[in-house]
């Protein structure tokens, strides 16, 4: 048994964003939907690459996916960081342990992101591309597995708060 407050038992003053943490979940979930090829892709990409990093249509392909994910993931992450896990905290509706969780899975991500900035998988050298389609491909399969877990849980926890 939690110790989570209702929702409806927080003073109201604390959801006076309460709108626009309904639409940034909205949003976030959209966003998580519409990663399904470039996920894919990447994962492919940066596992050839792990092994054969001088195959030229891979690099494409890993420049290509690297490109589309990057602006949304930071997006998202400093979205769900700097807005939705306070105000999550602030409402009580999650368990400590659970947010602290996400926490850790981001800086996870934040970390493989930090091995594939300033990568250029079509002009580096091989040994730095081979590094760096392992980290995309293993920030692909992650990311994948955080999008699972938020889509069947802490989404859902957020509704619950939103609409209680």
């Amino acid at each position: 048994m939690t110790n989570a407050k209702k929702p409806s038992a927080i003073p109201a003053e604390n959801f006076s964003d309460t709108g626009k943490i309904k639409n940034l979940t909205e949003k976030l979930s959209r966003e998580e939907y519409s990663l399904g090829m470039p996920l894919l892709d990447a994962a492919v990409a940066g596992a050839i690459l792990g092994f054969r990093p001088s195959d030229r249509e891979m690099r494409a392909q890993a420049q290509r996916c690297w490109e589309t994910l990057k602006p949304r993931l930071n997006q998202h992450l400093l979205s769900e960081d700097e807005t939705v896990l306070p105000w999550a905290e602030l409402a009580g509706g999650l368990a400590p342990e659970v947010i602290e969780r996400i926490k850790q899975s981001h800086l996870e991500m934040r970390s493989l992101i930090a091995k594939l900035n300033g990568v250029s998988f079509e002009k580096d050298a091989d040994k730095v591309v081979a590094v760096a389609g392992k980290a995309l491909c293993v920030l692909a399969v992650k990311l994948d597995d955080l999008i699972d877990s938020e889509e069947m849980r802490l989404f859902p926890a957020l509704r619950r708060m939103l609409f209680a």
